[in-house]
C-alpha cells in the first residue's frame, strides 16, 4: 500500500471517529480574541486586520462582528477603536472589506464642515491633493506613505494603497485639544486623524486617533435639537445645528424624486405634519408622514410635479412638527 494510499485511509478514519459537534470547535480556531476589549476577530474581519496593519492601523476591536445599516445598506461589520470594517461579498477582493468613512463622520458628528477648513497652494517637499486643496508634508507625510492597504500584492506601499487606508486630506496641519485636554497637532483625512506626539519616539512620534471610539461615543449622545426655524422652506438661518436625530436623511434621488429616511433612534418616531424642503427652490416636498419605527429606513416619493433641481446644487432640510430642524442634507453633485 502507497504512502498516498494509506494517508486517504488515515483521513477517512479520522472523519468517522470524531463526533461532528466537534468539528464546529476546529471551525472556531480562526477567532483571535483581546482581554483589552474582550472582543474577537475572526474570518475575513480578522485576515484583513492583520495583512492591513493590525494594532497600530485599526486597534483593538469594540465591538463584535454585527449586522448594521450604513447608508441604507445592510452590512456586516465591525468597530475598531480606530475604523469599522465592512464586509461587502459582492466585491472581488481586496474590495469585499471596505472602511468607514470616520474622519469625515466625526466632523460631520461635530457639526464641522471640512469644505471650510482653510486651503492652501502646493508646498515644496509636500505632497499636494488638488481634488481637496490640502498639502501632507514632514512626519504625516511619511507616515502617511508608510502605510496601505494591501492591493497589488507587492511589498512596499503605492499612493494608491496610502489613499484606499487614509483616504483624502480634508485638512491642513492644525491645532486640537483631545481628549486628554492637551494640544496637539493634527490632520484630518477622510478616514483618519493623524497627531503629532513629539513627547514620543519615532515611529510613535504620529498616531492615529480612536476615531472608531470616538464616533461610537458621539452618535450615542446626539445633539439636542435646536429652536424653530422652519419658515416655509426658505434657507434655514444655521443648517449645521441639526442633530441628524431621532432621523437623518440618508440621501435624496433627484431623478426619481424620492428621500430617504432613518429613524437612528430606539423609538418609534411619527413623522405627521413633519417638512421636508427642496432648497433650491423653497418647495416641501410632499408626501412624508406615518410611522417609522426604530432603526426602520424608508424611501418617501414627492407626491406631485418635480421639485428637487437636477442641474444645480439643492440641500434638503428635514423640520418635525413643531419645526425644528431634525436633519439637513448637503448636495455636493
Amino acid at each position: 500500500m502507497t504512502t498516498r494510499v494509506r494517508l486517504f485511509f488515515a483521513l477517512i478514519l479520522i472523519w468517522l471517529i470524531i463526533p461532528s459537534g466537534s468539528l464546529s470547535v476546529f471551525a472556531q480556531t480562526d477567532e483571535r480574541c483581546f482581554p483589552e476589549t474582550g472582543f474577537c476577530i475572526a474570518g475575513r474581519i480578522r485576515e484583513f486586520w492583520e495583512q492591513n496593519g493590525g494594532l497600530p492601523v485599526f486597534g483593538f476591536p469594540i465591538t463584535p462582528q454585527r449586522e448594521e445599516l450604513i447608508e441604507g445598506q445592510s452590512l456586516q461589520v465591525q468597530w475598531f477603536q480606530r475604523n469599522r470594517l465592512e464586509l461587502h461579498p459582492e466585491n472581488a477582493r481586496p474590495y469585499d472589506v471596505l472602511l468607514g468613512r470616520l474622519g469625515a463622520d466625526l466632523l460631520t458628528l461635530q457639526g464641522r464642515d471640512p469644505f471650510l477648513f482653510p486651503k492652501s497652494e502646493s508646498q515644496a517637499g509636500c505632497r499636494f491633493f488638488p481634488e481637496t486643496g490640502h498639502n501632507v508634508c514632514g512626519d504625516i507625510l511619511s507616515a502617511w506613505r508608510a502605510n496601505g492597504l494591501e492591493i497589488d500584492g507587492n511589498s512596499g506601499k503605492t499612493e494608491a494603497e496610502n489613499l484606499a487606508l487614509f483616504g483624502l486630506p480634508l485638512s491642513d496641519p492644525i491645532t486640537e485639544t483631545l481628549g486628554d485636554g492637551k494640544q496637539y497637532t493634527v490632520q484630518w483625512f477622510e478616514r483618519a486623524r493623524f497627531e503629532l506626539h513629539p513627547e514620543n519616539a519615532p515611529p510613535y512620534n504620529v498616531l492615529l486617533g480612536l476615531l472608531g471610539s470616538e464616533v461610537a461615543a458621539a452618535s450615542s449622545q446626539p445633539k439636542p435639537l435646536p429652536p424653530p426655524s422652519f419658515n416655509n422652506c426658505q434657507p434655514d438661518p444655521n443648517p449645521d445645528a441639526a442633530p441628524n436625530y431621532p432621523v437623518m436623511i440618508v440621501s435624496i434621488d433627484k431623478e426619481t424624486e424620492s428621500v430617504m429616511l432613518r429613524n437612528v433612534s430606539t423609538e418609534a418616531v411619527n413623522l405627521d405634519g413633519w417638512h421636508m424642503c427642496s432648497i433650491k427652490g423653497n418647495q416641501e416636498h410632499l408626501g412624508i408622514g406615518g410611522m417609522l419605527a426604530a432603526g426602520e429606513t424608508k424611501d418617501f416619493k414627492h407626491q406631485g410635479g418635480y421639485i428637487w433641481s437636477n442641474s444645480d446644487t439643492d440641500d434638503g432640510a428635514l423640520y418635525n412638527a413643531n419645526g425644528q430642524l431634525v436633519s439637513y442634507w448637503k448636495d455636493n453633485e
